[in-house]
């Protein structure tokens, strides 16, 4: 039967050992085998050799958390012919005599056991608390057998870990109690005891399900290690090689009777840049007067980094998702490779200053894809190896508040992103005020993620130019050229965008009236400057639809919608902005202005030697052919004939921050098209604007023609210049807009009895400069206030005639004719005279329609000049109608002037009466609804 078991205490040197044997029993004063074919083994129970203390930082506190390691045990075996052991303390303690037992490293612990090994307890020595360490290989203990007095005083008993050829003890550790919460501040984390157990007893090391090659455990290696009743004086460390999954890479422990005095980890890692560096997580005791004169000495702990790897590059071999496109620096080296003090890790992973809390910046000199150096500091995060393939890197860098993924450049020029071919220096590169990373997967680096830019701040030169101020503006890598390059970017080699697309607004009167081009533009290219989205992408046609979402509201001529005469962008338009490049851009633009081969609109800017100068310019495809202004009306159209449009504005800022604009627009070979009645043909118009000038307008090729019951008209051009803007033309322009006509007087004609007078002819067109008026052409003959005459003989009459339209139809028609007779008799003694006058006058506007009719008729009768009679009657009928409402009034008015000498007298008699005043009858108003009933019974089945 196996003995009890027992203990062994001496009070002179503070011996305590608990005893207890497996395959041993009790003989007398021996202690027996009871299976000579089993192992018989005695276990030593020790007293805790470790006492765990809470680490501190900064101020010194009154107190400190402790924890108790638990009870250490040496497992022994008896040696293989040895029937049995004296139960002497003497033999007992002789352990030289023994045999050692370590852990088996190919197979587990028994169920339920944690030292327990098929079947035979081993050795387990609690150091640091929580951690189980077993001896390796010929390691065994050595102590004096007895104590050994010296005036009274014995040394403390001690058992020491030792090797035969005296080299240093060597332990594994192959078990932790990492269930156990920590409950104290200490260097040694719960990764670290994991790791400490795979370094230094696994078999193999298991990686993403795949032994590592090639592995090879690594023990510690005690110099000293030395077990006693008060705690084990120690003095051991392990250095182990880079292993995948692994952090730890350093251990120092030195304790004296259980209480450290010095631990150091070392934890490899990564920053959140991708640079591999180690974190040294040390706490040394230091000792503390306090003001009542006594001394404490605290553990004091203090983590610092090390960058192991002071650069890392972006390029090829990392295999990044995206191929690295969206990480604008080809290199990043940190310059400060050791850090001061730093805050406790946490689960945010931030590198954070002792005391502070703030984060630490570090010191990084990037470099561009154009080899510039540009110097920043920017705060990172570290992840351990274990945390690398335990957390989602990517996610965590992702979450953290923005400004501590933003590093500030202060306008620093950089390249964001290389060049594509065929571009010059620079084509990429602009004014970085600042970069706000993220991180993207990667599998060619151990991290598994690294940096990318999400956003940038910066001074685009081209919107710098548009806008006119300098402004920073945040951009982001456009997902094209993320996901595959310059090969995806376009043929204008679209590399980023706009956050908050820009407005590209010109006022009317600096686009010549011809057209408001206001668009958004967002994509910022290589090749082709600022440009919408839809021309920024791969060259395909672009749709008049899609015109029409990026210029918005565009007007012709102030109200002419433009996208009714615009064609689609051919493949071939977005292609030819691949060619805008290079030293000869210049030359090709002109050429293709000239030609009209501009069919997506640009914005160029260049360096001048006394400031910049910003182009904007455009020449859309036009539609050729008949296209009505109104949608679903045929009253007004517009023919292009051979037609086109050009756009030039340039603006040129000076040193002196003065901006001077000069704005050009053509527009030829169209014509308005008014109800088949009047057609108003231009060969060319042309709108100038230059700084400290009014502007100036260019026209040619002005033909007017009149149809249908018009073209009486036509008769009368052989009397207009062949040029209606030639000689005697007249053009204004003022901030409304333009107008432009002629105002031609007819010789008096005298044919005999027949004579015609005070002829006029007249023709103007009115351009708008905005969409608040429209385009309207008004012909006359003669005027209201200065009609024509007419007489025959004794017969006499004149009139006026005036016709305005506007695409939306007939704004006014307005015309009047009056006819009559005059005749006078003198005889000497008396003199007399009659007259009768009749007239109409006619006016169309706003659809309201006026009729008048009139009737003037008189005479007079003077005697000797001394009595005088006359008398005159006017009668006027008018029928007015506006929108349902109709009215007819009539007027008459009589007059009778007397005159005798020097007295006179006249009397009026007037007459008005109106008919009508209302709209039209509705049904309603004609049927009662009785009868209505009625009627539908009638018809009921």
């Amino acid at each position: 039967m196996t003995a009890d078991p027992f203990t062994i205490l001496r009070v002179e040197d503070m011996l305590l050992l608990h005893v207890s044997v497996v395959n041993l029993e009790r003989d007398g004063s021996r202690l027996v085998r009871e299976n000579a074919d089993e192992p018989a083994v005695l276990l030593f129970g020790l007293p805790p050799q470790h006492v765990g203390e809470s680490d501190v930082r900064g101020a010194f506190p009154p107190t400190v958390p402790a924890v108790s390691a638990g009870t250490s045990r040496l497992a022994l075996l008896l040696p293989d012919g040895e029937d049995g052991i004296d139960l002497a303390s003497e033999a007992l303690l002789a352990w030289e005599l023994l045999q050692n037992t370590s852990v088996p490293v190919s197979i587990p612990p028994d169920d339920g056991e944690i030292s327990v090994f098929s079947g035979l307890p081993r050795t387990a020595i609690e150091f640091p608390a929580r951690l189980l360490l077993g001896t390796e290989g010929d390691s065994g203990w050595s102590f004096a057998h007895g104590p050994v007095s010296e005036d009274g005083h014995a040394p403390l008993w001690r058992a020491a870990l030792t090797r035969q050829d005296g080299a240093e003890g060597l332990l594994k550790a192959f078990a932790a109690f990492t269930d156990t919460p920590q409950r104290i501040s200490s260097p040694i984390s719960d990764d670290n005891l994991r790791d400490l157990i795979k370094v230094t007893s696994a078999g193999e090391l298991i990686f993403n399900g795949v032994p590592v090659e090639g592995f090879q455990r690594e023990p510690l290696r005690a110099e000293r290690f030395i077990l006693t009743p008060l705690g084990a004086c120690v003095r051991m460390s392990g250095d182990f090689a880079p292993l995948p999954g692994i952090s730890l890479q350093g251990y120092h422990h030195e304790a004296e009777l259980g209480r450290d005095q010095y631990v150091r980890v070392v934890e490899r890692g990564f920053l959140s840049s991708g640079h591999a560096a180690v974190r040294t997580k040390t706490a040394k005791r230091r000792f503390v007067a306090q003001g009542d004169g006594t001394v404490v000495a605290y553990l004091v702990r203090e983590d610092r980094i090390t960058v192991t790897q002071p650069e890392q590059t972006y390029g090829e071999g990392v295999d990044y998702h995206h191929v690295g496109q969206s990480m604008p620096f080809a290199a990043l080296r940190i310059t400060d490779t050791i850090t001061p003090p730093l805050a406790p890790a946490d689960n945010t992973h931030r590198v954070k200053l002792e005391g502070s809390g703030e984060p630490f910046r570090f010191t990084v000199v990037g470099t561009d894809s154009e080899q510039r150096h540009v110097t920043f500091t920017m705060p990172l995060m570290f992840f351990t190896l274990n945390e690398v393939s335990s957390v989602d890197v990517a996610g965590i860098y992702g979450s953290a508040p923005e400004d501590l993924r933003r590093v500030t450049l202060q306008g620093r020029t950089m390249a964001l992103t290389p060049l594509p071919d065929g571009v010059e220096s620079g084509a990429t590169s602009m004014p970085v005020g600042s970069l706000t990373f993220t991180m993207a997967p990667v599998s060619g680096h151990p991290l598994g993620a690294l940096p990318e830019m999400q956003l940038a701040t910066a001074r685009v030169h081209a919107v710098e130019q548009l806008t006119g101020s300098p402004a920073e503006r945040q951009v982001a890598l456009r997902r094209d050229y993320v996901a595959n390059g310059f090969a995806a970017a376009g043929p204008s080699s679209a590399f980023l965008d706009l956050v908050d697309p820009l407005a590209v607004s010109f006022a009317a009167e600096k686009a010549g009236g011809l057209a408001q081009p206001s668009s958004v533009v967002q994509a910022i290219t290589a090749k082709a400057g600022l440009l919408p989205q839809d021309f920024a992408g791969a060259a395909t046609a672009v749709s008049v639809d899609q015109l029409q979402r990026i210029f918005g509201d565009a007007k012709l001529l102030g109200s002419v919608d433009l996208f009714k005469l615009l064609e689609p962008v051919a493949p071939a338009g977005i292609n030819g902005l691949a060619q805008l490049t290079g030293p000869h851009a210049d030359e090709i633009i002109a050429d293709r202005l000239a030609r009209g081969l501009l069919p997506v609109p640009i914005l160029r800017a260049r360096e001048l030697a006394n400031g910049r100068e910003l182009r904007y310019l455009w020449t859309p495809a036009l539609h050729q052919g008949r296209t009505p202004l109104v949608p679903g009306a045929d009253f007004a159209a517009i023919n292009l004939k051979n037609a086109s449009l050009t756009l030039e504005a340039t603006t040129v800022c000076t040193p002196d921050a003065a901006q001077k604009s000069t704005v050009r627009g053509v527009l030829t070979g169209f014509g308005l098209d008014f109800a088949g009645l009047l057609t108003v043909d231009f060969g060319r118009i042309e709108f100038v604007t230059k700084p400290g000038s009014r502007p100036v307008l260019n026209a040619s090729g002005l033909q007017v023609g009149f149809k249908s019951a018009l073209e009486f008209i036509n008769t009368l051009k052989e009397l207009l210049p062949k040029d209606g803007f030639g000689k005697g033309a007249y053009v204004d322009v003022d901030q409304s807009g333009i107008k432009a006509g002629y105002t031609l007087a007819v010789p008096a004609v005298q044919f005999g009895a027949f004579s015609l007078s005070n002829v006029s002819l007249g023709a103007e067109l009115r351009i708008p400069f905005d969409d608040r008026q429209v385009v309207t052409f008004r012909f006359s003959v003669a005027e209201r206030f200065h009609p024509f005459n007419l007489s025959v003989g004794i017969f006499g009459g004149g009139g006026f005639f005036s016709l305005t339209v506007s695409p939306a139809g007939i704004q006014l028609i307005e015309g009047s004719l009056e006819f009559g007779g005059n005749t006078s008799l003198d005889l000497g003694v008396a003199s007399g005279g009659v007259h009768l006058m009749a007239g109409i006058y006619f006016a169309y506007s706003d659809q309201a329609v006026q009729l008048t009719g009139y009737l003037r008729c008189g005479g007079y009768l003077s005697v000797l000049g001394l009595v005088s009679v006359s008398v005159e009657f006017y009668l006027k009928l008018t029928y007015v109608k506006s929108g349902n409402r109709t009215e007819v009034y009539g007027e008459g008015t009589l007059t009778v002037s007397v005159k005798v000498a020097f007295f006179s007298k006249s009397v009026s008699l007037g007459l008005q009466r109106r008919f009508g005043g209302s709209g039209d009858p509705s049904f309603a108003d004609c049927v009662k609804p009785g009868h209505w009933d009625t009627y539908c019974l009638a018809f009921a089945p």
